[in-house]
């Protein structure tokens, strides 16, 4: 793989992974955290509600490898920040595989 100036953060991905089943037939579930290097993280907007109480929800790009297993249940901590996936994944492909990627948008809400 081509070395890309753009791809320099590393981000944690946190997967819901099922783990079992309790006593009463309940699926048992457990984050499962891996880092992936070579990402990109970009902010995208922020939008600010007052209504009687302060909201901001924050959105990012990210950019990562290929493969890196994102999910639309997958949570994503960059920087200290624990952002949720928003939407469907994508993954995209190029001539000769120099520029495949998974792209997704993230959020965060508070307030």
């Amino acid at each position: 793989m081509l070395a890309n100036p753009l791809r320099r953060d590393t981000v944690t991905v946190i997967d819901r992974v099922k783990t079992g089943e309790d006593d009463r037939g309940h699926d048992v579930y457990e984050d499962v955290e891996r880092e992936v290097p070579h990402c990109n993280m970009q902010p995208v907007t922020s939008t600010e509600a007052n209504d009687n109480r302060t909201q901001v929800v924050t959105r990012w790009r990210l950019a990562g490898p290929p493969a890196m297993g994102l999910t639309a249940l997958s949570r994503v901590r960059f920087r200290g920040v624990l952002y949720e996936v928003d939407g469907e994944p994508g993954a995209y492909g190029s001539f000769a595989g120099v520029l495949d990627h998974t792209e997704a948008f993230l959020k965060v809400v508070s307030g």
